[in-house]
């Protein structure tokens, strides 16, 4: 998740999940939207591996299912930023 310069930091799923609840109630007003994100969010986190595929197709893989996600459902800017800042090493 964070670039190999700084230290590696593991954080289980359950902690993961319990930051995006609390960060999807400030910056996520449309509970419908809410909802459908973190359901989304869930199966991006749970998604398994092909074994054929690479590393790298892997996460663009999960990059194009939280992209489509967050086009198709408009979360804000607020929860935008806040998820590409804490949560992935690529930019939008």
């Amino acid at each position: 998740m964070w670039g190999q310069d700084l230290v590696p930091i593991f954080l289980c799923t359950w902690h993961v999940l319990k930051a995006w609840c609390l960060h999807s109630i400030e910056k996520i007003k449309d509970s419908k939207v809410k909802h459908a994100i973190l359901d989304h969010l869930h199966m991006v986190m749970f998604m398994s591996i092909n074994p054929n595929e690479t590393i790298d197709d892997f996460k663009a893989c999960g990059k194009e299912m939280v992209v489509e996600s967050f086009d198709n459902l408009q979360p804000g800017v607020a929860w935008t930023t806040y998820f590409w800042a804490y949560y992935c090493q690529f930019g939008k």
